[in-house]
Parts: C-alpha cells; structure tokens; sequence
C-alpha cells in the first residue's frame, strides 16, 4: 500500500508536487525542484460609500427613487444658497463691509465647510484684504482650509492680494528676535536675585531642620527612660527638649514655606506668562506663526 503523507499547505503552497513510480513500484509524491509558477498580481478597485444606508432594505423600488430623488434636490437647494451667499459675500467685500461678508460666509461654510471659493473669500473678510490682521488665529485656521480645498488658480490670486504680507512677516521677526533676547535678559537678571535668595532659604531651613532632629531624638530619648530614675531629672529633660523641639518646629515651618516661595519663584521666571513683557512675546509669537501659516496656505 502506498504510504500516505499529510502536506502541510502553509509551509509548502509555492512548491509543485507530482507523482511517480518508486523502486517497489508504488505511487510516491515528489517534488517537482524544476517546475517554476509564475502568478500573476491580481489588484480589485473596492467601492467607496459615503455612508451607510441599511434602511434602503425595507424600502420598496418606488420608495427608494422618491427618497433619492428628495435628496438630489435637498443637495441642489444646498448648492443654490450656497451660490447666493458666496454672490452676497463678494458684494459686500467689495463694498468693504466685511463683517457682514463674513456672516454671510459663515452661513456658507456650514452648509459646504470644504469649498474652496467660500474658505477664500472668509480669509480675505477676516484680513480684510490682506490689510488687518487682528484676527489672525481665525484666519490661520480658515487658511489651512484654504490650503487643502482651493485651486492652484485661486491659490495664485490670493497670494498676489497678501504681497505685503512678507513684509509684515519680516517685520514681525525681527520685532520677535529684540524681544525675546530681552525677555531672556530679563529672566537671566532675576534669576540672580532668585538663586540668592534660595542659598539663603536652604541655609535657614538645614539651621532649623538639624536642632528639630536633635532636639526631638533627645526628648523621644529621654522620654522612654522617664521612671528609670526617682528625682525625676529625665522627666524635666523630657520636657524641656520637647519645648525646645517645639519652638524649632515652629521655625521649621517658616523655613519650608522661605525655601518654597524661593522655589516658586525660579519656577515662575521660566515661564514667559509670568511677567507683561513675555506675555507681549507669547503674543507676538503666536501673531507670527498664525501670519506665516496664512502665507504657506496661499503660497503653496
């Protein structure tokens, strides 16, 4: 009888395997080494739906046509407004009046937040034309907006609109660069008188910590030996260490809380929020990098 031999498939599924004749004459399989398989690579284009619809099920032929027919014109009706409100918005930004273009544009933008002429038309509303950046956070995220959904072409028009823009961009960074060294300064300045004043707190706080320690060991000492002795000198000694102890405590406390002023005062001197001059910085800094993210949007 021919032996019988289990194929693994997952170790062996790229291998040929065919069938002869052995010395006793049985069938064998062998494994056909000259045998090559080429495969060809099959790719399959998987639909994309925008969204699930498990109801259309229950939905008779009729039904299903009348609802898609409702949605077709639900989506025209969304396409007509959005295209009043962007005819709107350019009348009114043509006669400067741009917040009411830009009310108008926000109407928009909810019923289409990704088409690119109404992103392009509120980032001129909000700069006014390139010409006031005052709201330049809201503008930088309606610019990374513009940045994914415009047009190369329009892209181009608004760029040519913010030539100052770079300008106003150089400017800033130098304006950034005089502050922040003087900010650093500011900071190196008080932290001199900061670390002198932590030297001192350390010191005042191991002078009370130390004759605490010991004056507390003394009269926890003193104390479990209080009746090993008739005169009582081991109770007076107990009692006048604990007081001792206790007045060393209370200066203790005011040492910790010296040390911790002193500490959060260095924390504090880190931080640019801290103080006018580094929350005028964090500003500046944040006006820089909202008017460069608007320049990247429409140069690129």
């Amino acid at each position: 009888m021919a032996e019988e031999r289990i194929i693994d498939d997952d170790l062996n599924k790229d291998k040929k395997y065919r069938i002869r004749k052995n010395a006793d004459g049985e069938d064998e399989l062998y494994i056909d080494e000259s045998a090559e398989e080429e495969y060809e690579d099959v790719s399959f284009d998987i639909p994309e739906f925008l969204e699930d619809d498990d109801t259309a099920v229950d939905l008779t032929p009729e039904q299903y046509a009348a609802r898609e027919a409702e949605r077709r014109q639900e989506e025209e009706r969304k396409i007509k407004s959005v295209e009043q409100h962007i005819n709107e918005a350019n009348e009114r930004l043509a006669a400067g009046d741009y917040e009411a273009a830009l009310t108008v544009l926000n109407l928009a933008e909810e019923l289409q937040p990704q088409s690119g002429t109404v992103l392009s038309l509120k980032l001129l509303a909000l700069t006014r034309n390139f010409t006031d950046f005052t709201r330049a956070e809201e503008a930088a995220e309606t610019a990374e907006g513009v940045k994914h959904f415009c047009t190369e072409g329009r892209k181009k028009e608004l760029f040519a609109l913010s030539s100052g823009l770079s300008e106003r961009i150089k400017a800033l960074e130098d304006q950034t660069s005089a502050m922040g060294a003087e900010v650093e300064a500011k900071k190196s300045e008080r932290s001199q008188v900061f670390l002198k004043d932590k030297r001192k707190a350390s010191i005042f706080f191991a002078a009370t910590l130390i004759p605490f320690i010991i004056t507390l060991v003394a009269a926890v000492s003193f104390g479990t030996v209080i009746t090993a002795r008739r005169d009582g000198i081991y109770l007076i000694l107990t009692i006048a260490f604990a007081a001792v102890a206790l007045i060393c405590f209370v200066a203790l406390m005011f040492a910790v809380n010296k040390l911790w002023s002193a500490l959060k005062k260095l924390s504090l001197n880190r931080d640019n929020s801290s103080t006018k001059l580094g929350r005028e910085y964090e500003a500046k800094l944040a006006e820089l990098s909202n008017l460069k993210s608007i320049f990247q949007s429409v140069n690129g």
